[in-house]
């Protein structure tokens, strides 16, 4: 493992499946893992990102499929677990761990295969339980529309969901959040459907988490909404929860230094590093 740095951009060098992948970092402290949802890339935590890393080591992985992380071989969500437990092992000592939306099941997936090497965690805007038959139905839905007609339809009809209504209004924010999902390709999304659609249920999982655990949610996410969301962390022992005021499901792009700060008084309360200001 390695780090190098170009024009102030940090990658952590590891390697997977048989090549490398450039884990992008910053700041330098306890290290904490951003895990990404779908169909997006690292680039979603960005906001977040900057603010915690004046506090803590921040790693922003592109999950199999995307950027220099080559494709899985197999195995769906647990497949992407094993990539970011291959993370967590170059790091010198147990880190913090983010995930959200899909980086959520994937986090879920990581504590149940390779606990020992994450101190915290934080579910953002996110369920453990699994797709009903209905939900089931919608993936195949959405992998026979990228098939034939790409990412593109895709993205569209996801936005609008994604956001709270007084986000829709930010030309920016809508055209980050475009450009992000549509440099994923039809392969990625493909993936990623069949790994969501035959992802095990993780509620009874949730008594057994040992370490100390965050929920946060857009207080107007209409995807994985604050009910479902605070029966989680009840579920959890001892875990907090917290709601982000105006942001729906893409609470971090939405409302960023909101979540930093929310992740920062965690991480720091568990790991070890000063709040961010």
């Amino acid at each position: 493992m390695a780090t190098t740095a170009t024009h102030m951009i940090a990658f952590m060098h590891i390697e997977w499946n048989g090549k490398e992948s450039d884990i992008r970092e910053d700041g330098q402290g306890p290290a904490v893992l951003l895990l990404h949802g779908y169909p997006l890339d690292g680039a979603m935590w960005s906001g977040v990102a900057r603010a915690l890393a004046t506090s803590f080591r921040v790693l922003k992985p592109d999950l199999p499929g995307r950027g220099s992380t080559p494709d899985p071989v197999s195995g769906g969500i647990e497949a992407y677990a094993d990539f970011v437990a291959t993370i967590l092992e170059s790091l010198p000592a147990p880190a913090g761990l983010a995930g959200f939306s899909m980086g959520g099941y994937v986090a879920l997936a990581l504590m149940k295969r390779r606990p020992e090497k994450v101190k915290a965690l934080a579910l953002v805007d996110t369920r453990a339980s699994a797709d009903d038959e209905a939900g089931k139905e919608k993936r195949v839905e959405a992998i026979t529309k990228v098939r034939s007609e790409g990412v593109g339809p895709i993205a569209e009809g996801m936005i609008g969901k994604m956001l709270a209504p007084g986000s829709l209004p930010r030309k920016d924010l809508l055209e980050r959040l475009r450009r992000i999902m549509l440099r994923q390709s039809p392969q990625t999304v493909e993936a990623d459907l069949i790994a969501m659609k035959e992802r095990p249920d993780s509620t009874a999982f949730l008594s057994e988490i040992p370490i100390p655990t965050l929920v946060v949610v857009g207080e107007q996410d209409a995807l994985t909404p604050p009910a479902d969301s605070r029966a989680m962390a009840d579920a959890i022992p001892g875990a907090r929860f917290v709601s982000i005021p105006g942001a729906g499901h893409m609470a971090p792009m939405e409302q960023p230094r909101a979540v930093a700060t929310a992740l920062a008084d965690f991480f720091g309360a568990s790991l070890g590093a000063a709040r961010v200001g």
